[in-house]
């Protein structure tokens, strides 16, 4: 799990395999603080936090040590005042990492481009969000034969395969990736394998 002001926490599938119908405690939260992801893992991975003006941290797995459920967690990167993560993901070698910023500008940048740091530090850039591009709004691990959905916020959505995705270094500014309108932003984005059908809901 990861929380929007840094904090990880690492928990056994084994403490919630009891659940009540108005649900368990899963972590301590701090005040003002939330959940904003929690990920599945086989607990020999790398954990990537992304935040809004575009920090990123890429740390070993190990470096969070089980806990019970009501543990509050440990802090994987340090963010900056007005800042947040956005995403997280799990990870393991030979993936690249997609990021989106609200306005429409993303990149997809090889995985050995974030060198392995210890967790709790402040990450380094991942993309620049001055400017056109405005914040960070997802960041997802992607192989090129994925394909990426990108919903904005006015029920926009395109589908864009991953290996026609321009490859770039990190602290870069990416390219367009959809074309918005002025009072549009993206609001959310998704890993689909190639393979898999997009089904319209009814």
């Amino acid at each position: 799990m990861s929380t929007k002001r840094g904090t990880v926490k690492k928990t056994e599938l084994s403490a919630f395999s009891h659940p009540r119908s108005g649900g368990i405690l899963a972590i301590s939260l701090d005040a003002g603080d939330e959940v904003m992801a929690a990920r599945r893992t086989d607990g020999q991975r790398e954990v990537l936090l992304s935040t809004k003006q575009g920090m990123i941290i890429r740390f070993p797995e190990e470096d969070v040590r089980p806990m019970g459920r009501t543990a509050g967690g440990v802090r994987g990167i340090e963010v900056d005042d007005g800042d947040q993560v956005i995403a997280a993901e799990v990870v393991q070698e030979g993936v690249s990492v997609f990021t989106i910023t609200e306005r429409g500008y993303g990149k997809r940048t090889p995985l050995e481009e974030y060198r392995l740091q210890g967790r709790a530090g402040k990450g380094i850039i991942d993309i620049k969000t001055e400017g056109r591009n405005g914040s960070v709004v997802g960041m997802l691990e992607i192989r090129e034969t994925d394909d990426i959905l990108v919903v904005t916020t006015k029920g926009k959505m395109i589908r864009i395969h991953g290996g026609d995705i321009t490859s770039q270094g990190r602290n870069t500014m990416g390219v367009r990736v959809i074309d918005l309108d002025a009072d549009d932003r993206v609001g959310s984005i998704a890993r689909v394998e190639a393979e898999q059908a997009v089904t319209p809901s009814s």
